[in-house]
């Protein structure tokens, strides 16, 4: 498999609108629609996972950006792509069914709590996952997604995301994940940005 190189400096990130609108979160659709974004995401998580990728089975995809993620990183690695449904919205039931059970998120005062499901068939006994959503902030649904396929017998490879905020440090600690706002260099450069933007606030930022 043949990729160009990720970018340097991961530019990526400043397609990520970071304005402050009172939503508890950012607006994350304008990231997808700038040229070249999802290309640099996607390379620099092919070079993150190079020498676990011949061993991965499938890359696993969170409703409802992280479908995006799963599709262009299946495509780029030839490997199928395993997509975890919020609960109810598969037209399965009973044993097919595989569910993580009810988790709050961030949004649970406001909407209760989630469930993850998936196609029970589909992750079998000692399949390598990497799975992979737009953004991780608290925790809570990569760690019911990576809870369920673990219970289903399959072991999470690794995890990708645009974003890991410091509330999932566990997951960080536990697994090989790829985040690409996770560097020092990065770091920097968004405390400098937001030291630029006078009268801007930037928010308790939550997406999926």
């Amino acid at each position: 498999m043949s990729t160009p190189p990720p970018p340097a400096h991961r530019p990526y990130l400043q397609a990520v609108d970071r304005t402050d609108r009172s939503k508890g979160r950012y607006e994350l659709t304008s990231f997808f629609a700038t040229p070249g974004a999802l290309d640099g995401l996607l390379c620099d998580m092919v070079g993150h996972f190079s020498g676990q990728l011949p061993r991965v089975d499938a890359i696993v995809g969170l409703d409802a950006l992280g479908f995006v993620l799963a599709g262009g990183l299946a495509a780029l690695t030839g490997k199928p792509a395993i997509l975890l449904r919020k609960g109810g919205k598969l037209a399965l039931s009973g044993p097919e069914l595989a569910s993580s059970g009810t988790f709050d998120d961030y949004a649970a005062a406001r909407e209760g709590g989630k469930a993850l499901e998936v196609r029970r068939d589909l992750v079998r006994r000692g399949m390598r996952l990497i799975v992979v959503d737009e953004w991780i902030e608290t925790g809570a649904q990569m760690g019911a997604a990576v809870r369920l396929l673990e219970s289903l017998g399959a072991e999470v490879a690794g995890i990708g995301t645009l974003h890991l905020g410091a509330g999932a440090d566990a997951l960080w600690a536990a697994y090989d994940v790829f985040a690409a706002n996770r560097s020092d260099e990065v770091q920097a450069q968004y405390e400098k940005e937001d030291e630029d933007r006078e009268g801007v606030t930037r928010p308790a930022s939550r997406s999926g």
